[in-house]
């Protein structure tokens, strides 16, 4: 795996300081920190699919289901 060298600017000193102190008690280098937070980050996007309840389309559950819906609302609701 290639490495560089970075330069970052508008880093907040209180949290880089509470950041260099974790990692300095976890016994990792600030590269090794930063990469791991790097990877964590982007992996949560992949994990959360994103999908849209109003795009999701209707499926038959079978005979005798017709009326489940208002048979939940009884029970939650007491309807």
């Amino acid at each position: 795996m290639a490495e560089i060298q970075i330069s970052v600017r508008d880093v907040n000193r209180e949290i880089f300081n509470e950041f260099k102190a974790k990692t300095v008690k976890n016994g990792m280098t600030l590269g090794q920190a930063l990469n791991l937070v790097m990877m964590e980050w982007l992996d949560e996007e992949k994990e959360i699919p994103k999908k849209n309840l109003l795009k999701m389309k209707t499926w038959n559950w079978g005979k005798g289901t017709e009326k489940t819906s208002e048979e939940i609302d009884k029970i939650i609701y007491g309807a």
